[in-house]
């Protein structure tokens, strides 16, 4: 169906309502998680999405996250196809070692 000059302006208030919309909950977007791992050492993740474990760490010790954060743990260093081994909210602290070679943020 062919665009109509007389529909465009419709059009583009509607895509500019949505996009608007879209950049509002932005302003929720994922904050900076903190994993500490059995090493000591602590990675940042600052990105929404599946994101790749530093591997010559040891396991994960602790999360540290707001209290909204969601957050998954996957088995290998890839979230697609892979086994999630724990999910929550915010911060956690394990009693043992998480061999987790990935983590989604959302």
């Amino acid at each position: 169906m062919p665009i109509r000059p007389t529909n465009l302006a419709t059009m583009s208030a509607t895509i500019a309502g949505a996009l608007s919309g879209m950049r509002s909950d932005s302003d929720r977007s994922v904050r900076p998680v903190t994993v500490t791992f059995e090493s000591g050492h602590r990675q940042v993740v600052d990105t929404g999405g599946c994101r790749a474990l530093e591997s010559d760490q040891g396991g994960v010790m602790s999360i540290e996250a707001e209290p909204a954060a969601k957050y998954a743990l996957f088995i290998g260093d890839s979230c697609q196809g892979g086994r999630a081994v724990t999910s929550g909210r915010g911060s956690v602290t394990f009693s043992q070692p998480v061999l987790a070679g990935a983590i989604v943020l959302g």
